[in-house]
């Protein structure tokens, strides 16, 4: 006896040729150009897969906004500065982070600190490379600081916020 073909080996064939044309997985895009040399800023995403490592040259040009104020005195920077940089929203959301995301930024000691999606709606802190128009070295607290709107804003004059006033930043974590 001879077997009879049947109409389902066609249809898997097809499947399985299908396969081979499903686009591959989305990966988030580069959130800034790669760095020549020394990368500043490393960002990881566990939501959109995105590992990156992003130069100031990079980041300088991203959307930036600028941020006038006075530092709380426990800071050691006294006096009011022009600060400039890509609002921490901004990355945060190119990396697919949104308002149930877990923020994370580190510094280049190890030091990290956690920063609420709230605070990224109500007060737009930057992550600012600039200082009076000029860029920060590791002596200064820079190359990185996130920076939040001291002037106008008393309610942030507390030390949960001068803890998250983190300077030397070096890394992103979205979650």
């Amino acid at each position: 006896m001879i077997p009879r073909p049947t109409h389902a080996l066609p249809a898997l064939l097809l499947a399985s040729l299908g396969v081979l044309w499903l686009p591959a997985p989305l990966r988030a895009a580069p959130v800034c150009d790669a760095p020549a040399g020394r990368g500043a800023l490393r960002l990881e995403s566990t939501p959109s897969g995105a590992r990156q490592v992003c130069g100031l040259q990079g980041l300088k040009k991203l959307p930036s906004r600028e941020i006038v104020t006075a530092l709380p005195s426990a800071l050691g920077m006294p006096g009011e500065y022009r600060w400039k940089g890509v609002p921490l929203r901004y990355l945060v959301e190119q990396l697919g982070g949104g308002e149930r995301s877990r923020i994370q930024l580190t510094a280049l000691n190890d030091y990290a600190i956690q920063i609420p999606w709230a605070d990224l709606v109500r007060y737009d802190p930057i992550l600012a490379y600039s200082r009076d128009g000029q860029p920060m070295g590791i002596r200064e607290k820079g190359p990185l600081i996130l920076i939040y709107p001291f002037a106008g804003n008393p309610q942030l004059e507390n030390q949960e916020y001068l803890n998250r006033t983190i300077w030397q930043v070096n890394a992103i974590f979205v979650r």
